[in-house]
């Protein structure tokens, strides 16, 4: 019964040294906060051709921010990706059924998900990046013929 009792202090201590360790803070390099998209495609089939959105992107105040920018520059903000795909192939690829596949960093989440077939005509769908610390940042997808 003593050598239970024995096992049971140390399994208690044991768990107790784990828990108080195991609440360090993440490392710094490994904590991203970027909450962006830097590139979309869409396709109609698997394997079709790809075609690449235009990514606009702003910051909390409406305005465009170019190329080169921050997450602190956008942070706030929102994004709008834009395929715009030939009227020559409006027959091979319908816009209300498309894949989508988006490039993000390696701790960014997007929801809803891209899996499946989208339909982005019209206003297009609306979807959210998070980032790794729990930002997020919306972005519009729409597509239309030209």
């Amino acid at each position: 019964m003593k050598k239970i009792h024995n096992m049971g202090i140390w399994f208690l201590s044991i768990s107790i040294t784990f828990l108080m360790g195991g609440c360090a803070e993440a490392d710094k390099e490994f904590v991203h906060d970027t909450n962006t998209i830097s590139q979309m495609i869409c396709a109609a089939s698997h394997t079709s051709s790809e075609f690449r959105g235009v990514i606009h992107e702003f910051d909390r105040n409406g305005n465009e921010v170019a190329a080169g920018f921050t997450q602190q520059d956008v942070e706030g903000g929102y994004g709008l990706i834009l395929f715009e795909i030939s009227q020559s192939l409006q027959e091979d690829v319908d816009l209300t059924n498309v894949y989508l596949k988006a490039t993000v960093t390696y701790d960014e989440f997007i929801t809803p998900s891209l899996s499946g077939k989208h339909d982005i005509t019209g206003d297009g769908i609306i979807i959210t990046v998070k980032s790794g610390v729990g930002t997020t940042r919306e972005y519009r997808v729409r597509g239309y013929y030209q």
